[in-house]
C-alpha cells in the first residue's frame, strides 16, 4: 500500500493570496475627465472586458463599486446608478400625475434598451 502526504494547493491558487498580491501591484483605473482634470482611484478587479464591433467595454470594480466603462469613459456606476435612474422616472410620474389626479402610478416598470 503507498501513502502520500496531503499536497497543499500552491500559494498562487489562493484566492486571498492573489487579493494580497494585486494590492502590491497596485492597480489603478485613470480616466481623464477634461484637459489637466484626470481622476485616478484603486482598481480592485476587472469583471469583464471585451471588445464590439463599436467600442470597448469593460466591467470594473473600484471604489464606487461595479462600473460600466466603454472606451475607457466611466457610463455607470453601482453607487450611483440610482441618480440616473431617479431622473429618467420622476418627470414621466409626476406628468401622469399632473395629468390624472390622485389615481397616478403607483409603481414603475423600467426598461433600459441602452445609454
Amino acid at each position: 500500500m503507498v501513502t502520500t502526504k496531503p499536497v497543499s494547493p500552491p500559494p498562487y491558487a489562493d484566492p486571498a493570496a492573489i487579493e494580497t498580491q494585486r494590492a502590491k501591484a497596485g492597480f489603478s483605473f485613470r480616466e481623464d475627465m477634461a484637459p489637466g482634470v484626470v481622476l485616478e482611484m484603486d482598481l480592485k478587479r476587472i469583471l469583464h472586458s471585451t471588445e464590439s464591433p463599436y467600442q470597448q467595454i469593460d466591467v470594473i470594480e473600484t471604489v464606487f463599486g461595479k462600473t460600466l466603462v466603454t472606451d475607457g469613459k466611466t457610463q455607470s456606476t453601482q453607487s450611483d446608478e440610482f441618480a440616473y435612474h431617479e431622473s429618467l422616472v420622476h418627470p414621466a410620474m409626476l406628468n401622469f400625475a399632473h395629468h390624472n389626479g390622485s389615481n397616478g402610478p403607483k409603481k414603475v416598470f423600467m426598461v433600459e434598451v441602452g445609454n
